[in-house]
């Protein structure tokens, strides 16, 4: 679904229908994650950040790589070509691991999501689209939501078993509170200390 008016008219009318709590959670990306969105109170939502964070790690290690290949190439000519060749192709994966957009996938992967819709859904993600998952036990309510997400003109899928996404990676979980929002640091809250 679109971001903007639309998408908090849908978390509205989806909070009405009593999806509330841990089964709404909206997905979005965000150049700043810490900064709050105006969601309804108590709408659980994650934002995975938009902007190059952890380039400069794959980068330093690629210029290492590149680096030591001249070294042995230079000091070790006997080893040094093949090492040379090793160390500039590793380089060359970590640069190219740099340019490839991760998205929302491993979230997908970690709540299981159909591996027939993750891609779609990914692909809309890298498109400025905004994922909504809407979870209910009672049947009578999925008319009622069904009717929300096509008077918004959103794709849906309904699936039959509840999907509760976790933060992973750099992605923040946060709380709407009336202050703005409370973030979330732990990816599973209800796994903390447990051995």
């Amino acid at each position: 679904m679109d971001d903007g008016a639309e998408l908090n008219e849908t978390v509205s009318n989806l909070r009405e229908l009593g999806v509330t709590g841990e089964d709404l959670t909206v997905i979005l990306k965000r150049e700043d994650p810490d900064e709050p969105e105006p969601f309804p109170e108590g709408t659980r939502y994650i934002l995975i950040p938009d902007d190059s964070r952890g380039l400069e790690i794959a980068v330093g290690f690629a210029a290492v790589f590149v680096i030591s290949g001249l070294l042995f190439a230079f000091t070790t000519p006997q080893i040094g070509l093949i090492l040379f060749m090793f160390f500039i192709a590793l380089a060359a994966i970590l640069v190219a691991a740099t340019f490839t957009r991760v998205g929302v996938t491993p979230i997908l992967i970690d709540v299981g999501a159909p591996a027939e819709e993750s891609g779609f859904w990914n692909d809309e993600f890298e498109k400025g689209r905004i994922l909504l998952f809407a979870s209910t036990a009672d049947r009578r309510t999925l008319k009622p939501i069904w009717e929300v997400f096509q008077e918004q003109g959103a794709y849906f899928d309904i699936v039959g078993r509840r999907l509760r996404p976790q933060p992973v990676n750099e992605a923040v979980l946060h709380w709407a509170t009336p202050e703005g929002s409370e973030r979330r640091e732990e990816e599973y809250p209800d796994k903390v200390g447990e051995s």
